[in-house]
């Protein structure tokens, strides 16, 4: 039985196996810190565990009934932020052309499908950026950050960074 476990502050996709009468989990893949089952994940743990015969629609409908939206305190819109900061400055050194040549030295039969794999990922975020900017939550009172502060051009910096 395949199911997501929290440990600390991060989510573990792990299984329970019988052996000589006793249960031990055997981790399959770390999620880190949202209970996320991606295709990806799903692939991966597909590849490295054959032998399982895993129903993923009721671990995926399992996991979302368990844990609550990490939007559900402030916390969890905090670590969007910062991970926002991140992926922007990530975004601004990224060269594409550095990225392709040094793909093309180290696995050439591959450069081309993970470029295209970082612009389709690229394209997918630049979507879900415009659908949630379309429709931004009704701004209250005048104190409140509004949709201007979205759009700055300087962004704020944290303490620390």
């Amino acid at each position: 039985m395949a199911f997501v476990r929290k440990k600390g502050k991060s989510f573990y996709l792990v299984h329970n196996v019988r052996e000589d009468g006793h249960v031990r989990q055997v981790h399959l893949a770390c999620l880190g810190n949202r209970p996320r089952l991606s295709d990806e994940v799903l692939a991966q743990v597909r590849q490295a565990h054959p032998q399982l015969q895993i129903d993923w629609e009721a671990v995926r409908a399992r996991a979302a009934e368990t844990f609550r939206s990490p939007f559900a305190d402030p916390d969890g819109a905090l670590l969007l932020l910062r991970a926002m900061r991140t992926l922007r400055q990530d975004l601004e050194e990224l060269d594409l052309e550095s990225v392709r040549r040094q793909w093309r030295e180290r696995a050439p039969e591959e450069a081309e499908a993970r470029v295209a794999e970082l612009l389709a990922g690229m394209e997918a975020l630049r979507k879900q950026l415009e659908a949630k900017l379309r429709h931004p939550p009704a701004w209250q009172g005048s104190g409140n950050a509004g949709p201007e502060t979205l759009h700055s051009e300087t962004p704020q910096r944290e303490a620390g960074d």
